[in-house]
């Protein structure tokens, strides 16, 4: 694929501005934010409950909303319901399963790196009971002892770890794969592997749904360009949460194109200028200028090109 393939590629559909404050999280220097995450990251999970630090509980609009603007995407583009479902992305996104059960999906696979999949079946409980008061017929999850069990009644599997956990997927098995703010975070030496296990899952007429991130996760701005991929990359930064494998549109939409999918960016929220930054980033997080421009966007993929 040539340099101005890719360009064209990258153009969005839709463009939006980046509204005022998106992603910022507290009003806090950047580095002092890191510095906290850095800490939290060192006490481990345990150290970091003994402090009372929790996820919140997640909104309807996470459980239900979003799903059900793939389901509308993926039968406008397919012309009919798709029947399974692969999505990628944390542990957490489990509490979806009754969800996506009462939607239809005949089969769901989770896949997901960083653990903390709940393990108490309340919450998929509470998921359910949401569901059913919008008009969602969620499964019965009322004997179910723990996660093992909902998951079974819910037809899903979870699988969990690097790109060979896809392994456990018949292929072209999976019509419709979905992730939200996940691959930035795969590392570069597995993106590639992941993406083509994503080839072979994904059905000849199936369809993938990728909404990425490319600001830091910090300010909201370009931060993680500064550093140098010996920290970035290091241990201490994947457990922080904050690590980004530091590829704009274009890196993702040309490694998605070399797997052998067909891609188009249907929407994308864009800078008029930079936003906050290094005067230079680092030379090992350099990438087209005009990478830096593009906060967020869909990639929507599929089998060919």
């Amino acid at each position: 694929m040539t340099a101005r393939e890719t360009e064209r590629a990258t153009l969005a559909a839709r463009l939006a501005p980046v509204p005022a404050g998106y992603a910022r999280g507290l009003r806090l220097p950047w580095w002092l934010k890191l510095g906290a995450r850095l800490a939290l990251a060192g006490l481990g999970r345990d150290g970091q409950r003994a402090l009372g630090v929790s996820r919140a509980p997640p909104e309807p609009a996470w459980l239900i909303g979003a799903p059900e603007l793939w389901m509308a995407r993926a039968q406008e583009v397919l012309g009919r319901r798709p029947r399974s479902l692969l999505e990628i992305g944390p542990g957490r996104m489990l509490l979806r399963a009754p969800v996506l059960a009462a939607m239809g999906f005949e089969r769901i696979w989770h896949a997901e790196a960083g653990g903390g999949a709940p393990l108490d079946p309340a919450p998929y409980r509470a998921a359910a009971k949401l569901a059913r008061e919008r008009g969602l017929p969620a499964p019965d999850l009322a004997g179910c002892r723990d996660h093992r069990a909902v998951l079974a009644r819910c037809r899903t599997s979870l699988l969990a770890g690097g790109p060979a956990m896809l392994s456990a997927i018949p292929d072209g098995a999976v019509d419709l794969v979905v992730s939200e703010t996940a691959l930035e975070h795969v590392r570069r030496e597995e993106l590639v592997p992941l993406l083509a296990q994503l080839r072979r899952v994904t059905a000849p007429d199936g369809l993938g749904l990728h909404w990425i991130d490319f600001h830091d996760h910090l300010s909201g701005g370009l931060q993680h360009l500064r550093f140098s991929n010996a920290f970035w990359a290091s241990p201490l930064v994947g457990r922080a949460g904050i690590y980004l494998n530091r590829l704009g549109l274009s890196g993702f939409v040309f490694r998605f194109r070399r797997a052998g999918f067909s891609t188009v960016v249907p929407e994308a929220m864009v800078w008029p200028i930079p936003p906050p930054g290094p005067r230079r980033p680092h030379p090992e997080a350099m990438r087209p200028a005009g990478d830096d421009l593009v906060c967020r966007a869909l990639l929507e993929v599929r089998p060919g090109g």
